[in-house]
């Protein structure tokens, strides 16, 4: 048995076991790590990830997957399963402490360094979901590209600041892609415009899957607006407070529901009720907090409304509350952060 061969049996046996404790989350990620090992032509990859992605959904969405899908789940990981693994793994673990006996001090080095590895690969996996922007090498040319040209119009450190909120925001797609299950690629910069994520099997995926890979790019660039604020409040830096700025408003702008844009995306799984509360919520945001991008936001919504009418069959009130959320966190946000601009520059 190969080494990927005894990962994918170790993985998937850990998965049933999850899976009998009905403590299904781990051993969905379990067989996605699995998964992603079996080859292309394996004829159980495709079905599995298909059941995962459901799965997910699921689970994401509070809802209790029907016991159909979790059969379907755990049938899939039994085929994944080496039934021989369990004594392999006994007697080597049996000789993993012979060899130890014998080799002294080192010996006990390296045992304890094989009971570790399982805990370090999954380390890296997650690790390398982090890093693999910063791995890529067109993904590295690209953010060069892109932070030179802000470097040249504004200066080092919001060309740094800039290029990394926009770059955690591209990971919020990226990660939420891999949890479902799909292949992505390394966000790629197109220097002056910004930056995207290509993925691979979301023709069919279902409107609420695409809304909350959607909708993840501006909470994970929520996020980095509120670290760099952070920053300014411990530093007293103001280029920092203008990349929280510049940051809140960017994410604010990419949730305008056309199809360019995440809020595009995310308004598939909307019903006219729910786009209709939207509208409304955007209408108040733009008028008590005098922000017009929120007026485009009404806009777009109209639109949606109005003339294109793409209702789902089902719509999706958790995918709703999420945009909504997202419209008033960052709107909010943002306002604060120019009371805190006006009042810096008051102080000048």
């Amino acid at each position: 048995m190969t080494e990927t061969q005894g990962r994918i049996g170790e993985l998937s046996a850990f998965a049933l076991q999850m899976i009998a404790r009905n403590d299904l989350p781990p051993a969905r990620d379990a067989l996605i790590a699995a998964a992603h090992l079996l080859p292309e032509s394996s004829p159980v990859r495709a079905p599995l990830f298909q059941a995962l992605t459901t799965l997910s959904f699921h689970l994401s969405g509070g809802s209790t997957p029907p016991p159909q899908l979790v059969a379907r789940v755990a049938q899939l990981a039994g085929q994944l399963s080496a039934p021989a693994q369990p004594v392999k793994a006994i007697e080597s673990r049996h000789s993993s402490a012979k060899t130890a006996k014998k080799l002294g001090p080192i010996g006990i080095a390296l045992a304890f360094l094989m009971k570790i590895k399982t805990v370090a690969l999954l380390f890296l996996a997650k690790g390398k979901i982090l890093l693999l922007g910063l791995t890529n090498l067109k993904a590295i040319l690209s953010i060069a590209g892109f932070v030179g040209i802000y470097w040249a119009l504004y200066g080092w450190w919001f060309a740094i600041g800039f290029a990394g909120s926009i770059f955690i925001h591209e990971m919020g797609h990226y990660v939420t892609v891999r949890r479902y299950g799909f292949q992505a690629n390394a966000p790629m910069f197109i220097p002056g415009l910004g930056a995207y994520v290509s993925w691979r099997g979301g023709l069919n995926v279902d409107p609420e899957v695409r809304a909350r890979i959607s909708l993840a790019g501006p909470l994970y660039g929520f996020v980095a607006a509120i670290a760099s604020y952070m920053v300014y409040a411990a530093t007293g830096s103001g280029i920092w407070l203008a990349i929280a700025h510049v940051g809140a408003f960017i994410n604010v702008f990419n949730l305008i529901p056309i199809f360019i844009f995440d809020g595009g995306s995310a308004f598939a799984a909307l019903g006219r009720q729910e786009r209709l509360a939207v509208l409304i919520v955007s209408l108040a945001l733009w008028f008590f907090l005098s922000e017009f991008m929120f007026l485009f936001i009404a806009l777009g919504a109209g639109y949606r409304v109005l003339l294109k009418k793409d209702f789902p069959q089902q719509s999706s009130h958790s995918t709703a509350y999420y945009f909504i959320g997202l419209m008033v966190a960052l709107g909010l946000f943002d306002w604060w952060i120019l009371i805190q601009a006006n009042a810096l520059r008051a102080g000048f």
